[in-house]
């Protein structure tokens, strides 16, 4: 029986991997690093060290934190280029009323608060789990076990929305059922 269902963010809920390449490629510009859409790509959904890692750029801990500032700073401006999901909030919004949720995220704090307000979307998770609230990110499932827990949910009886293949590993090896998202609109 599903008592839970868990949302992941980026890609799944909205559709922001043009919105965060757009800042990130400004942001990096900053740091004299030319981010490609490809290497981009390949690292999207991944949490901000991993996916500075995957992209080949060899930052020093002091321009790091730079680059994280300026996307957080771009972002906002980029949110015309994010898309809804809509049938899939549509869901969430028709079984917020029996059923707990959730929002598991490796998105920093900042940018996941600005995009739930700006979609009017924050009032619809009983519990949100993002970046920063994790030391193991996805693929590891710490994020969705750490929800079930606050949820007082077993995971068993949680269902995972996820469109990233660390996204889905991270759901599965917290023991519970994913549907995979799939597509921009």
């Amino acid at each position: 029986m599903i008592r839970c269902m868990l949302f992941d963010l980026d890609g799944t809920l909205l559709f922001t991997e043009e919105a965060n390449f757009v800042a990130y490629q400004r942001a990096f510009a900053e740091a004299d690093f030319v981010l490609e859409r490809q290497a981009y790509q390949r690292a999207f959904g991944l949490r901000f060290d991993a996916m500075v890692r995957a992209v080949g750029a060899n930052l020093d801990e002091d321009a790091a934190r730079r680059v994280r500032e300026a996307k957080a700073r771009f972002y906002p401006e980029s949110f015309d280029q994010v898309r809804p999901n809509l049938p899939l909030i549509g869901l969430l919004r028709s079984v917020r009323s029996y059923h707990a949720t959730g929002l598991v995220t490796t998105a920093a704090t900042a940018n996941a608060r600005a995009l739930l307000q700006h979609f009017d979307l924050a009032n619809l998770f009983d519990v949100t789990v993002f970046g920063e609230d994790v030391e193991r990110p996805k693929p590891e499932p710490e994020g969705y076990l750490h929800a079930a827990r606050r949820l007082d949910v077993p995971p068993a009886q949680c269902l995972a929305f996820e469109d990233s293949d660390s996204g889905v590993a991270a759901a599965e090896r917290a023991g519970m059922a994913v549907v995979r998202i799939r597509g921009t609109p």
